[in-house]
């Protein structure tokens, strides 16, 4: 039996481990089908849940050499599906963000995903203490804003990011900006590569500091 694994990210032998069956017949000739099974990646071992639903509608499609299964997975997901990545030293609140952000994209709401996209920018301002940073006025000189635009540039002159990776951020800003004001609508790909960019900068930010925390005290011991 094949089926779409999210790990795998391609369809793949899985196998039943457990199902459930409700029949539903009426004397008119209606009657429905229901499947619920837990199935398991044959190549990754990872478990899921899927939906099957058939119906008198659809009696005929395999004379006809046609599916006559409705499928439902769980965690949803298809074929073009991005996984969620394990971000063990993320804070909460922002992985959070992030898991809807994703779930958003995988749903097809690209408007959320967007405002998802920058919330997570502005969560990773919030947990730093970033609240107003400097921009450009427009006349050669230097204001102060609490916008996201004076925020994100803060990042950099505090450190946190390289300004190269500042004006990458603002390129996420205005792509929400347009979804969220001008009820604009990104395409997949630009939310792909959008959220390729959120995913490296929480890796910098978290995932990398930690590890790069564990790597000096793994050093220190071994020169003691």
């Amino acid at each position: 039996m094949k089926s779409i694994c999210s790990t795998c990210k391609r369809e793949t032998n899985h196998e039943i481990l457990s199902e459930e069956k409700y029949n539903y017949s009426e004397e008119t000739g209606w009657w429905e089908d229901h499947r619920y099974q837990i199935i398991q990646c044959k190549g990754c071992d990872t478990i899921s849940f899927r939906k099957l639903y058939s119906d008198a509608a659809s009696g005929g499609a395999i004379e006809h050499g046609i599916n006559p299964w409705t499928q439902e997975l769980f965690p949803k997901r298809t074929l073009t599906s991005l996984p969620i990545k394990n971000l063990l030293n993320t804070p909460q609140n922002i992985k959070k963000i992030y898991r809807e952000t994703i779930d958003a994209f995988n749903n097809g709401q690209s408007i959320l995903c967007s405002g998802g996209l920058r919330a997570i920018i502005e969560g990773v301002c919030k947990q730093r203490g970033i609240s107003k940073g400097e921009v450009d006025n427009g006349k050669g000189g230097k204001k102060m804003s609490n916008g996201l635009d004076g925020k994100i540039e803060a990042l950099a002159s505090n450190g946190f990011l390289t300004q190269e990776n500042a004006n990458i951020l603002h390129e996420l800003r205005f792509l929400g900006n347009a979804a969220l004001h001008e009820l604009s609508s990104p395409s997949n790909n630009e939310l792909k590569m959008a959220i390729e960019i959120i995913e490296h900068t929480l890796d910098n930010l978290y995932e990398f500091e930690h590890k790069a925390k564990e790597l000096r005290k793994e050093i220190a011991k071994r020169k003691k």
